[in-house]
C-alpha cells in the first residue's frame, strides 16, 4: 500500500510512494476528495498520519496534499475547504524549528496555488501566525517571504476587487468569510499587512539594532511584496510605515558597514522601483507606483543622499551617489546598481540628475567601462531606459511639469545616448547586444 511506504523510514521510499500516490491522484477523479476526508482506506491511513505524533509523519502527509492540490483548480478549491489548512498552521511552533520551517514551505506553495482568489482571506488566516514566526531567526527566513506574497496578492485582489465593486464571500477550511477586510488600494495597509510593515520597518530602522542577515531577510521580503503590481509596491510606501522605503533606500544609497545588506538594498529598490514590472521593453507606466508612492520614492532617495553627507566625499545627489557606487570592485554589486538604475531612470526627475552628471553619464555611454557579462547587459538596460525616458520628455509639451527637465537634456546629452544605445552592451563590434532595440516613448492623453 502506497500510504504505508510513505511512512518508510527510507526517504527514498517515501518519496517515491508520494510521486506515486500523487500519479494515482491525478488518474482518479475524486481521489483526492476521498484522501481528504477518509472516504478510502488510503485516505483513513493518510488521516492518521496527519495526526501522528512524529512531526516527519505528518509533514510527509501535508506535503502530498499539498503536492497533489496544484495538480488542478478543483483540488485547490476542495483544500482550500478542508480543515487541512488550520492543520498546517498549527505546525507553525519555533519550539520544532525543522518541522516549522517544513509547514512554511508548504504553506508558500499553497499560497501560489490558491492565487489570488482567495489572497486576502487566506491573509486573515495565515498572517496572524506568521507574525508570529518574525522574531525568530530560524523562523524568520521562512516566514517573511510568504508573508510578503500573502500581502501583494491581497493588495492586488483587493484593488482589481474595488474596481470590478466585487466583495463575494469565500469559503476556506469550510467557513463563509466576507473579502470586505485585507489590503487597502492606494498604499493604505490593513491590520494584517500593517503589522507584517511594522516588523520591516522594525527591522530596518536607524537603530541599527537586527543582525545583518535579518536586514537582508527583510530586504528580500520587500522584493516580494513588490513583484506583483504597483499597488503591492506602493505599499512600501505607505503613511503607516513612514520609515520603511527610507530604511531600503539609505542601505541602497547611503552608508551601509555590510556589502550583503547593501546588495539586498539595492535589487529591493530596483523591484519596488518598478525593473520586473517595467520588463525589457522599459514600460514606464508598469514601472511607475500611484502618485503617492512616487512622492515618497523621490523623497526616499533624495533622503539617503542627504543622511550620508556630511563625511568625506560624500554625495551630493542621486546620481554622484551611483557613481561612486559604481567605483567598488565587486561585479556583483555594480550589477545592483545598474539594475537598480535602470529602474529609477524611468522617472524624469532621477534622469535629469543622470544626465546632469557628467562623469555618471559617461561611464553608462562606454561599452568597456564594464568586462562581466551581467554589470555590461544592465548598463545597457540602463542606457536604453535612460534614452526611453529622455524620449519622453523631449516630446511633452513645453507647458508641462515635467518638460521642466529639457533644459537638462542638450543636443550632445542625446547623441551621447544614441551612440551608447546604438553600440549594445559590449560594443558594436562586441557581437551579442549590439543590434540597437527600438524604444518608444509615448505622451499620456
Amino acid at each position: 500500500m502506497l500510504v504505508e511506504a510513505l511512512q518508510d523510514s527510507d526517504t527514498g521510499v517515501a518519496g517515491e510512494a508520494e510521486k506515486g500516490l500523487a500519479a494515482q491522484v491525478a488518474a482518479r477523479p475524486g481521489s483526492f476528495a476521498a484522501l481528504l476526508n477518509g472516504a478510502s482506506p488510503a485516505g483513513q491511513a493518510l488521516q492518521g498520519m496527519l495526526g501522528s505524533s512524529s512531526a516527519t509523519q505528518r509533514m510527509r502527509a501535508f506535503a502530498l496534499l499539498t503536492a497533489t492540490a496544484a495538480s488542478s483548480s478543483s483540488n485547490t478549491e476542495q483544500m482550500k475547504q478542508s480543515g487541512v489548512v488550520t492543520q498546517l498552521l498549527e505546525q507553525l511552533n519555533p519550539a520544532d524549528p525543522l518541522a516549522c520551517l517544513v509547514a512554511l514551505q508548504l504553506l508558500q506553495e499553497l499560497v501560489i496555488n490558491v492565487g489570488g482568489s482567495a489572497a486576502r482571506l487566506m491573509q486573515q488566516l495565515l498572517l496572524p501566525s506568521l507574525l508570529q514566526l518574525l522574531d525568530d531567526p530560524s523562523t524568520a527566513p521562512g516566514a517573511f517571504p510568504i508573508a510578503a506574497r500573502l500581502v501583494a496578492a491581497a493588495a492586488l485582489e483587493a484593488a482589481g476587487g474595488l474596481r470590478s465593486n466585487g466583495a463575494a464571500a469565500m469559503e476556506v477550511d469550510g467557513a463563509a468569510h466576507s473579502n470586505g477586510n485585507g489590503v487597502a488600494v492606494e498604499g493604505q495597509p490593513g491590520d494584517a499587512a500593517g503589522a507584517l510593515l511594522a516588523k520591516m520597518q522594525e527591522v530596518l530602522d536607524d537603530r541599527g539594532s537586527a543582525s545583518a542577515d535579518m536586514e537582508v531577510v527583510a530586504l528580500d521580503a520587500a522584493c516580494q511584496l513588490a513583484l506583483p503590481s504597483s499597488t503591492s509596491a506602493a505599499l512600501l510606501a505607505s503613511r503607516g510605515s513612514p520609515l520603511l522605503l527610507q530604511g531600503i533606500c539609505s542601505r541602497a544609497l547611503g552608508r551601509t558597514a555590510s556589502p550583503a545588506v547593501r546588495l539586498a538594498a539595492l535589487h529591493a529598490l530596483a523591484s519596488v522601483a518598478g525593473v520586473e514590472r517595467a520588463g525589457e521593453a522599459a514600460d514606464r507606466s508598469a514601472a511607475l507606483l500611484p502618485a503617492a508612492g512616487e512622492h515618497a520614492l523621490r523623497l526616499a532617495v533624495f533622503g539617503a543622499v542627504a543622511g550620508a553627507a556630511g563625511g568625506a566625499g560624500a554625495a551630493r545627489s542621486p546620481a554622484e551617489a551611483v557613481h561612486g557606487l559604481l567605483q567598488q570592485p565587486f561585479d556583483d554589486t555594480r550589477s545592483g546598481v545598474y539594475r537598480c538604475c535602470s529602474a529609477l531612470v524611468l522617472r524624469p526627475w532621477f534622469a535629469a540628475d543622470v544626465c546632469n552628471n557628467s562623469a555618471l553619464l559617461a561611464r553608462l555611454c562606454r561599452t568597456d567601462s564594464e568586462s562581466g557579462q551581467q554589470a555590461c547587459e544592465w548598463r545597457h538596460s540602463t542606457v536604453m531606459a535612460l534614452w526611453a525616458t529622455v524620449q519622453y520628455v523631449l516630446a511633452l509639451p513645453d507647458d508641462a511639469g515635467e518638460a521642466r527637465h529639457k533644459q537638462q537634456l542638450p543636443p550632445a546629452v542625446q547623441q551621447q545616448l544614441v551612440t551608447a544605445v546604438r553600440g549594445g552592451a559590449y560594443g558594436v563590434s562586441g557581437g551579442r547586444g549590439t543590434q540597437q532595440s527600438h524604444l518608444v516613448a509615448t505622451v499620456p492623453r
